[in-house]
């Protein structure tokens, strides 16, 4: 899982300039309103819409917007209709990237990734060209300043993950797809501050990115394809070094 937990300390970073930009609420409303499509609208009954809800809250969104995407995704109120994709492909140095997409044009989203794709340096591949170089997991972050890695990790088992990994920034937990929910609400109960709780794809094997202009290559890809508004989430099997990346970064 080196390669989800390498992109992810640098994502946890990025997520701070993203909130800046705005560009956080449509990912949430899109999420909000496509939980609900498929679990019903009462979070009590849909860990997923609870989740949701709370990373909403946690990003300030106003109550107000919360309810119209909620009521969006059951069909009381009138708007787009969101379907879920994934798109697979490669970036430069041979990296393998998945894209979860939430889109209401299947058209439009299938182009900007392809476009984007293209234009730096990458390739958007077929269904299943990459895919079973991941595997389907539960992922919970933990920020690192709230919670001791001892204590993460003991309450981590307690509650049921499976793997534990930390980082300066952020404590990483994986778990089995079915039991993400349960695990992140038994952490809840025993007072860990769970940042993020999602279903996700993690590599089961890296690829090792160890020519400072290829790394910057890929990140610029990552970033660029995390930029587009129908986008959800990136997930890629690259590793690299830390003084490349530190090249990289100055």
């Amino acid at each position: 899982m080196a390669g989800h937990s390498h992109w992810a300390q640098i994502k946890h970073k990025k997520a701070k300039v993203d909130a800046q930009r705005g560009k956080l609420f449509s990912k949430l409303i899109r999420e909000i309103t496509v939980a609900t499509r498929l679990g019903g609208p009462n979070p009590e009954f849909n860990p997923r819409l609870r989740t949701a809800i709370e990373q909403a809250k946690r990003a300030n969104m106003p109550l107000e917007t919360i309810e119209r995407a909620i009521k969006k995704g059951s069909g009381e109120l009138e708007g787009e209709t969101y379907e879920e994709i994934v798109y697979e492909g490669y970036a430069p140095g041979g990296v393998a990237v998945m894209v979860l997409a939430t889109t209401d044009n299947r058209n439009r989203t299938s182009a900007e990734i392809k476009h984007t794709f293209s234009k730096y340096g990458g390739n958007l591949g077929s269904s299943g060209c990459v895919s079973y170089l991941f595997e389907r997991k539960g992922y919970i972050e933990i920020p690192a300043k709230e919670i001791s890695e001892e204590e993460v990790f003991e309450k981590a088992v307690e509650a049921g993950a499976e793997d534990v990994q930390t980082g300066e920034e952020i404590h990483q937990i994986y778990t089995s797809p079915e039991e993400l929910y349960d695990v992140k609400e038994s952490l809840e109960k025993m007072g860990v501050p769970v940042e993020k709780a999602q279903i996700t794809w993690i590599p089961v094997s890296t690829v090792s990115v160890d020519d400072p202009e290829t790394a910057k290559k890929v990140l610029r890809l990552i970033d660029a394809l995390d930029d587009l508004e129908d986008v959800q989430q990136v997930i890629a099997n690259f590793e690299i070094p830390e003084e490349i990346l530190q090249k990289v970064e100055a």
